[in-house]
């Protein structure tokens, strides 16, 4: 299932109709519509806009959707964009959020259905998905996701053995996005609100001296929050957030 997806020769031409503007590109049938969009879409779309994917008949379309599987209108693929400007709060003061943690961490790795397999059998992590575009396995409360290190992948550097990227929960997506812009030194992105099936998630890069993270920042959809697994695991859980952390913490205080 990890097979390379930018190894088939088949090019795909993808339009995206942006209002009466019209921007083109191609993909193969295993590329996701973000890397073809990461390609064809000007820095005037993307940055500050809440973006909507639909065909040309209406039907939902998601970032993470392969081109492939997207229905062709002579020969093509059409993609409707619904650019919504993210306007900045009216009185200037950003409004607060509330970061829940992670939601998950993300690798990219030389040979993925080898870690796949050590994540699940030797660490019993369940695989909830495994594509041409990811492998994600889970323990219920986060999630680790894993990437091909190769080149092509949005955002992404093409290096093995170091981390994807860094996904958070937040309630408030825009509020984010605007805190971020105000207080984020050191912070690159064209600041692109992608609509995925169950959320709507915000990429940015943080630089820190060499070092640059690429982290996800996710405001679940309303319908796909929860757990519908009874088992109390968080009673099994370390609460770091009880205060400090550390025998040294501790030591301190008595």
């Amino acid at each position: 299932m990890t097979e390379d997806p930018s190894a088939s020769t088949e090019a795909i031409p993808v339009v995206f109709r942006v209002g009466d503007e019209r921007y083109e590109t191609t993909a193969g049938p295993r590329q996701i519509i973000h890397e073809a969009l990461d390609r064809a879409l000007p820095a005037s779309v993307r940055t500050n806009h809440r973006l909507v994917f639909r065909s040309p008949t209406g039907e939902e379309l998601f970032a993470d959707v392969f081109v492939g599987d997207v229905p062709r209108v002579d020969g093509r693929v059409e993609v409707v964009v619904q650019a919504t400007t993210v306007e900045p709060p009216g009185d200037g003061q950003p409004r607060s959020f509330t970061n829940f943690g992670f939601d998950h961490l993300a690798i990219a790795v030389a040979d993925r259905a080898a870690a796949r397999d050590f994540f699940h059998r030797a660490l019993g992590m369940q695989v909830v998905r495994d594509d041409p575009h990811q492998t994600v396995l889970t323990t219920g409360h986060t999630s680790l996701f894993m990437f091909d290190a190769r080149p092509g992948i949005p955002l992404s550097d093409p290096d093995p053995s170091r981390w994807h990227h860094l996904g958070f929960v937040v309630d408030d997506l825009e509020a984010a996005l605007w805190h971020i812009q105000r207080h984020g030194k050191g912070v690159e992105s064209d600041f692109t609100l992608l609509e995925r099936d169950e959320r709507w998630s915000l990429y940015l890069h943080y630089r820190n001296g060499p070092a640059r993270l690429m982290i996800q920042i996710s405001e679940i959809k309303p319908e796909a929050r929860g757990f519908a697994d009874p088992r109390r695991f968080t009673d099994h859980l370390y609460d770091y957030s009880k205060g400090p952390y550390g025998a040294a913490a501790k030591f301190a205080k008595s």
